[in-house]
């Protein structure tokens, strides 16, 4: 099912799943450059930074995987809730 734009569940799902894939793009970059984006003098070091720090604005990927969770589990119909109206 396809939630409203701004859904509050849509909203945590999201920032939950591009959180977890910030990491992994981090990480994987910095395998692909050697680590090199380690250093200062690499651009990959500033935009790794700044995915690291987007990441956890208003909380990481646990803190919404959680609360989504939770929320789940305190619905009525734990299965309608996930999946949507």
């Amino acid at each position: 099912a396809v939630r409203a734009p701004g859904d509050p569940v849509a909203v945590a799902a999201a920032k939950a799943n591009a959180s977890r894939a910030a990491g992994a793009v981090a990480a994987i970059a910095h395998q692909v450059h050697g680590a090199l984006g380690a250093t200062g003098e690499h651009v990959l070091r500033t935009v790794t930074t700044r995915l690291w720090s987007w990441r956890d604005e208003y909380g990481n990927e646990t803190e919404w995987a959680d609360a989504l969770g939770a929320s789940a589990a305190a619905a009525p119909d734990p299965w309608a809730f996930i999946t949507g109206p």
